[in-house]
């Protein structure tokens, strides 16, 4: 059971992030200053510090939460799905992630959004095995939800060969070097192929720069690509067919 000291510092904590996450919608950026947070909260800048390691504990803090949360989207929706239909898991976690970035564009922005000026991502780095901590293991959870896919195909014997299988040293050798859970790097490319298409295609539309298309044509353009993707890696489509019957 939690003492009343401990309650109290995880009622602070809480409340020092949902401070932090208000100043950046209020003002349109993440790249908040820690005095100013201490000044919504009426507190001394030095005062925060009894809480988190500076701006950049602060911001790394947020970051972990936003992926964390990114992640049990995508694993609650995955298995959705029944697990024999993974064109179907696909597609959920696809949308997952889409609704993800769009109702959550402060943590979306601290994710994946430009370097901050003096921070630099840990779990960016971390992800490379630089080091271990609680954000690459935030990182790694939420892309293991799109990489289990080929997995549970590949176990079914459904998933067809990647479109490319013969690459050059330069990708075999950093694919065999990174942290892929035994995945042959013809399907690592596709995955990063896969993925770069999702995030593009969810980035134009979090910074609005789809907004000329209305929302009843973006949701088939990206159950298009969606569609498409399905075929980059192989999967077979969804049980229920396209367009799915609850498209989300």
């Amino acid at each position: 059971m939690q003492t009343r000291r401990e309650a109290t510092r995880e009622a602070t904590i809480r409340e020092i992030k949902q401070t932090a996450l208000a100043r950046m919608r209020a003002e349109g950026t993440v790249d908040v200053r820690l005095s100013d947070v201490a000044r919504d909260m009426r507190m001394s800048a030095p005062g925060l510090y009894r809480y988190f390691d500076g701006r950049d504990g602060l911001l790394t803090a947020l970051i972990v939460d936003a992926l964390t949360d990114l992640a049990d989207r995508v694993e609650a929706a995955r298995d959705t799905a029944p697990a024999a239909d993974t064109g179907g898991r696909f597609l959920a976690v696809a949308q997952a992630y889409r609704a993800w970035a769009l109702a959550d564009r402060e943590g979306f922005a601290l994710v994946f959004g430009p370097s901050l000026s003096g921070f630099v991502k840990r779990h960016q780095a971390h992800t490379r095995g630089d080091a271990q901590g609680p954000d690459k293991a935030a990182a790694l959870r939420a892309m293991e939800g799109l990489r289990s896919l080929a997995r549970e195909a590949d176990a079914a014997g459904t998933r067809r060969p990647p479109p490319l299988t013969e690459l050059p040293p330069v990708l075999v050798q950093a694919f065999c070097d990174a942290e892929l859970h035994g995945a042959d790097p013809p399907t690592e490319l596709a995955m990063v192929h896969c993925w770069a298409s999702l995030h593009g295609f969810v980035t134009l539309e979090a910074n609005g720069n789809l907004d000329w298309h209305g929302p009843e044509a973006r949701e088939p353009m990206f159950l298009g690509l969606v569609r498409v993707l399905t075929g980059v890696l192989g999967l077979p489509e969804p049980v229920a067919g396209w367009p799915p019957d609850t498209p989300g």
